[in-house]
Formats: structure tokens, C-alpha cells, sequence
């Protein structure tokens, strides 16, 4: 009975006792001394009553001006014209003659021409030398847009090379000689090779992105890919709204690159290039095809029909007084 008792109340300390103990001794406890706070004064010039009476010096940057002059995304540099430079000064706006995927489109339709032209010798010695020349003119060209082009496009980073190469090999091609022709089937590995994505192989000194066209090409090959795509594809296929809906792919296509044609004729350097009348049928030219990828957008036949149209009176009246 005794043991019970004294478990009892020992529990009774126990639960009761401790806590109270505790609080008591907390307040008993001395409070605890704390730091003073300490007094900054600011330091002299750091603190403006009013900081854009005080503190701004000279006028606040126009800030609709700036984002109007940096654009958005990655396309072409905001105020440039179709067929016209950045206002700045900037590269040119290929992207609105051409795009990236025609452009990739053309170098690999240039592999299948390359083939059949760059044969044998005897063969090269026959007919593949003017086509050949006509073909690496077209890739000099294409690499030369892509070497300009103001947006992604595959092979920029060896594009100005490849422009330098193939034009020098089209150039070349003027005659079917055994070292011409070693020459050209080197531009066909070397065309693999891009296409493979291996890049230009050896090819250890670097060229400028800007083209000096009149190094690219000669008028002659560009007016024969023009005839091309003219005479041989794009009248065909506005013959009639079938022919149109059957071929819009490919009118998109030809029509882009005659707008790209159209602008490397202006090019400095160029034959007739500072001719005005010369430069008015080029321009004349380069908008129609506008017209004719703008019609292909819109499925508006008797529009790309017009423009087609305009591109072959452009053309006629050019010839009546130039020739390449």
C-alpha cells in the first residue's frame, strides 16, 4: 500500500511538478542583453530624394525606336525591301527572294545533273562540259546566297568556300580538256561530301561570306538556268488550272529562283548591271516571280498566269537589246 503511494505521487511530481519548475525558472531567469542597433548615415551622392530629377543625367532613350530597329525572331532585318539592303547597311534579305529549303533543294537536284555530266572524259570532252558549266554556275550561286543569307539555312558555315570553289571550276568548264574534266569530278566529291554532311574537305583557307558576283558567275550560265525555268517549266505549268494545281510545288520552287537570279543580274560588278534600262528588266522580272510564289501561296491561277506572263515580256524585251 506504501509502494503505491510513492509511485503515485512520484508520477504526480512528475507530470506536474517539472513543467511548473521550469516556468518558474524561465521567469526567474535574467533577460538576455542584445546589441544595440546600430546608426548608419548614408553615405554622400548614394540616395536621391527624387532619382529622376537627381540622379538621371541627359534624355531617356527612346525605347519604341529601339525595338523597332531590333525586330523579333530570327527573319530578315526590319526595314529591309525586297531586292534592297538593310537600311543599316546590314547583310542582304535573301529570305525574301528565296527560302532556306528551295535553296537546299536546288544544291541536291544539282548532284543528279552533276552525275550524268561529269561521266567519263570522253563524255565530258562531248556535251558535259557546257552543262556541267552551267550546273556548277547554278551551285556557285546557290552557295553564294547561302554564304549572304540572313537566316538558318544548311551549309552556311562552308557555303562561301563551296561558292569560291564551284565558281572557279564553272569558269573552267569552258572547255572539255582531261584536267578540266579531273577538275569537275572533284566538285562532285566534293558535292557528296556536303550533302553527307562531311563539309568541304581540305579546305583550310577561309573566303568572305560577302559574294564579289561578278567572280560567281557570268550572265551566259544564269541566263540558260532562266531559260529553264521559264520556257521549259513554268509556262508549261500554267497552261491550265490542272497543270497549276499539279505543279504548284514545283512552280514555287523555279519562281524563287528566278527572283534570286533576277537580283544577283543587279549585283555590282555584273555585265549592264549600272545599266538603268538593263536594271528596270531585272527588277520587272524580280517582281513578277514575287507575284508568280505569292499566287502559288494563295492558289490564285489566273494571278500566277499574269505574272509568268510578265516574266516572259520582261525577258523578250531585254533580249531585243542585250544578250548574254
Amino acid at each position: 500500500m506504501a509502494k503505491s503511494r510513492f509511485f503515485r505521487g512520484l508520477v504526480l511530481l512528475i507530470l506536474f511538478g517539472v513543467p511548473t519548475y521550469a516556468v518558474w525558472a524561465q521567469r526567474k531567469a535574467p533577460p538576455r542583453a542584445r546589441a544595440e542597433t546600430p546608426a548608419l548615415a548614408p553615405a554622400p551622392g548614394t540616395f536621391f530624394e527624387d532619382v529622376f530629377t537627381e540622379g538621371v543625367i541627359g534624355e531617356r532613350p527612346n525605347l519604341t525606336n529601339v525595338a523597332k530597329s531590333s525586330g523579333s525572331g530570327g527573319g530578315p532585318p526590319a526595314g529591309a525591301e525586297a531586292g534592297g539592303e538593310a537600311p543599316t547597311g546590314g547583310v542582304f534579305a535573301w529570305s525574301k527572294l528565296i527560302s532556306a529549303s528551295t535553296l537546299e533543294d536546288e544544291v541536291k537536284h544539282s548532284k543528279l545533273i552533276l552525275e550524268q555530266e561529269v561521266g567519263t572524259p570522253s563524255q565530258f570532252a562531248g556535251s558535259g562540259y557546257p552543262a556541267a558549266r552551267k550546273q556548277m554556275s547554278v551551285l556557285a550561286m546557290m552557295f553564294g546566297i547561302i554564304g549572304e543569307y540572313d537566316g538558318d539555312v544548311r551549309w552556311k558555315k562552308d557555303g562561301p568556300a563551296a561558292r569560291d570553289v564551284f565558281g572557279r571550276t564553272a569558269a573552267n568548264c569552258k572547255v572539255g580538256t582531261i584536267q578540266v574534266f579531273n577538275e569537275a569530278k572533284q566538285r562532285k566529291i566534293d558535292l557528296e561530301d556536303l550533302l553527307n554532311g562531311s563539309g568541304l574537305k581540305g579546305r583550310t583557307v577561309e573566303s568572305e561570306a560577302k559574294a564579289n558576283w561578278k567572280q560567281v558567275t557570268d550572265r551566259a550560265p544564269l541566263m540558260q538556268r532562266l531559260e529553264i525555268c521559264q520556257q521549259q517549266k513554268m509556262q508549261p505549268w500554267i497552261g491550265s488550272k490542272g497543270e497549276f494545281a499539279d505543279h504548284s510545288e514545283e512552280l514555287y520552287h523555279e519562281a524563287q529562283l528566278v527572283a534570286a537570279f533576277s537580283e544577283i543580274l543587279l549585283k555590282e560588278g555584273m555585265e549592264d548591271a549600272d545599266d538603268a534600262d538593263y536594271a528596270n528588266f531585272a527588277k520587272r522580272m524580280r517582281q513578277a516571280a514575287l507575284d508568280v510564289v505569292d499566287a502559288v501561296k494563295t492558289n490564285n491561277y489566273d494571278k500566277a498566269r499574269a505574272a509568268v506572263g510578265e516574266i516572259d515580256k520582261s525577258c523578250t524585251e531585254c533580249h531585243q537589246d542585250y544578250r548574254a
